[in-house]
């Protein structure tokens, strides 16, 4: 009786929350789980969420499932554990989270598994900040992110009062042959991935934007000087390297070039926008999914060391 009680309290909190057992089985997965996730509880209770469900990264793209996972080390020597990690939603993107985890123990103290509490946190959401009938024309319609109307609207503006931000211009690599392999609604599913990838590594202050195509731009206002922002361009490039789309029996996955730029007060956006292309180009020429910024293309063995000094 107790744990029904129990149960239907977790099924009205909205905290993802779920059970482990010592083989790291699911044995409980609440309503929040599955809005934040995408993934139905009879989707996931009774896999090992060793099976990498998740798949866990943090800032830099350490992947916890296999590097150091919470969980195992709770149930280790019970100490409760706290991290920011992204997600792997069912749709493909990437979710950031903060994950709690702590020991689960039986009537005589031993521990018998664990449990994980979560909840989303810092992510652009365009669609929630931009919410309104009035702004409908400003969204597009296939990932929920701003659209070139809403350049118009509110980035043009920015400049006009002598606003200065970072500028990111992102292409997906080799989009057609995703298109030519699976089809285009797997394409727009692609779209979609990127997209929310995208918007859900941005702050809340930033703008996620769809420019066309496979074409993507962010207005990083949280980007102080270009050391910030080539730290957001790479987390954004290592999150949607890390995404992917299961199709079937076979994973579906894209990388991006970026070329990022700080944008100076008073500034013509057509000429900014033109050097943030020419950046992003100046990636494809490098060989893909890298980042090349207003100081050269990022080296590819400085990323990781770069985001996780950056996070310190």
């Amino acid at each position: 009786m107790q744990e029904a009680v129990y149960r239907t309290i977790l099924e009205q909190v909205e905290d993802g929350v779920y059970f482990v057992d010592l083989d790291r089985r699911i044995t409980y997965w609440n309503a929040g789980a599955e809005r934040i996730t995408g993934y139905r509880a009879e989707e996931v209770q009774g896999h090992s969420c060793s099976e990498g469900i998740l798949r866990h990264v943090t800032e830099g793209g350490y992947h916890l499932c296999t590097h150091g996972c919470p969980l195992a080390a709770v149930m280790t020597d019970g100490q409760s554990r706290e991290a920011s990690v992204y997600l792997h939603h069912k749709g493909g993107h990437r979710v950031p989270v903060v994950v709690m985890g702590s020991p689960i123990r039986g009537e005589a103290g031993e521990i018998v598994g664990s449990v994980e509490v979560f909840h989303v946190q810092r992510a652009a959401d365009f669609a929630a900040s931009h919410s309104t009938d009035v702004n409908a024309a400003h969204r597009d319609p296939l990932t929920e992110l701003g659209n070139r109307r809403f350049v118009e609207a509110h980035v043009k503006p920015v400049l006009a009062n002598n606003g200065t931000f970072g500028l990111l211009f992102l292409d997906i690599d080799h989009f057609k042959d995703v298109n030519d392999t699976w089809g285009h609604s797997v394409g727009d599913a692609v779209l979609r991935m990127a997209g929310q990838s995208i918007a859900h590594g941005l702050r809340q202050a930033d703008w996620p934007i769809r420019w066309g195509g496979e074409e993507f731009i962010a207005v990083v206002r949280s980007a102080g000087n270009l050391a910030d922002l080539e730290v957001a361009a790479e987390r954004l490039r290592m999150l949607i390297e890390e995404s992917w789309l299961q199709v079937d029996s076979e994973r579906v996955a894209v990388t991006v070039s970026i070329g990022a730029t700080m944008v100076q007060a008073g500034e013509d956006w057509a000429q900014a926008l033109d050097r943030a292309d020419r950046l992003m180009y100046a990636s494809k020429a490098a060989g893909r999914n890298r980042v090349t910024s207003d100081r050269g293309t990022l080296p590819a063995l400085d990323r990781r060391t770069m985001i996780e000094l950056a996070c310190r």
